[in-house]
């Protein structure tokens, strides 16, 4: 009788360990399809820049990091956008939902004179495809420091962006920063919602956007704007007030 529970006792323990030998196989294949992947889509563009990639995340999940990943300026290749570390992750048997990860991410924006450096503190970025092979994007950010020729402009926290591909191409935004200090209004207590519509077609971008400012002490607008996004310049009442063909011109 004791035999019998040592020897199911070990039929247990192998069959343990050759499910954990087929799963480690598995997770080794997914992971180096994942390297690959990204490495080729990486690659095609020339003005994107990366030092390594390395694979993480066994046995939970399967993840792949970006080393001193960059995004140069197709006009005069400086670079606009740069992270240390970005992972890149998804679940070993869903490949239809993508995580990226950064602690922080800089972004430095050359317009009209006028120098932006912007800093992204802890992004996290979750990609989805629906059963229309559409893509939803889903953004947090806990912290944003926004620099203009090296003066505070705001600093934004608790930030989150919504993107729903409604039609190839065409998104539906609704994003909310729950709390942010504008230093153009002296004031430390307004939260920014940004609703509207966009069109990315290559690297041009149209769409109208609504941007509602609101006091939060009082619970009060203190304006709502609309703003015209025409062949990537921001249209404000028939004036452009910035280009966005630096920031999107690697595309």
């Amino acid at each position: 009788m004791n035999l019998d529970k040592i020897f199911n006792f070990r039929l247990i323990i192998s069959l343990i360990l050759i499910i954990l030998l087929f799963y480690s196989g598995y997770w080794i294949v997914v992971s180096n399809i994942l390297k690959k992947t990204i490495s080729d889509e990486l690659n095609k563009n020339d003005f994107i820049n990366y030092n390594d990639l390395s694979i993480s995340g066994f046995p939970t999940q399967v993840q792949v990091n970006v080393h001193e990943f960059k995004i140069l300026d197709s006009i005069n290749t400086n670079e606009i956008l740069g992270s240390e570390l970005i992972k890149i992750s998804m679940h070993p048997f869903d490949t239809s939902k993508i995580a990226l990860k950064s602690d922080i991410i800089n972004i430095l924006i050359s317009n009209d004179g006028l120098t932006f450096n912007i800093a992204l503190d802890k992004t996290l970025s979750l990609i989805s495809i629906d059963n229309s092979d559409h893509h939803n994007i889903n953004l947090a950010i806990d912290d944003i420091t926004i620099l203009g020729n090296e003066i505070n402009i705001a600093s934004l926290k608790q930030i989150q962006i919504k993107l729903d591909e409604t039609s190839f191409h065409n998104f539906k935004i609704n994003s909310k920063i729950n709390y942010a200090r504008l230093e153009t209004l002296d004031t430390q207590n307004v939260s920014i919602k940004i609703d509207g519509n966009l069109e990315l077609n290559k690297n041009t971008l149209d769409g109208i956007l609504n941007i509602s400012v609101k006091e939060l002490k009082m619970n009060e607008e203190i304006f709502n704007i609309p703003l015209t996004i025409r062949r990537n310049q921001v249209i404000f009442l028939f004036m452009n007030i910035f280009d966005l063909n630096k920031i999107l011109s690697f595309l």
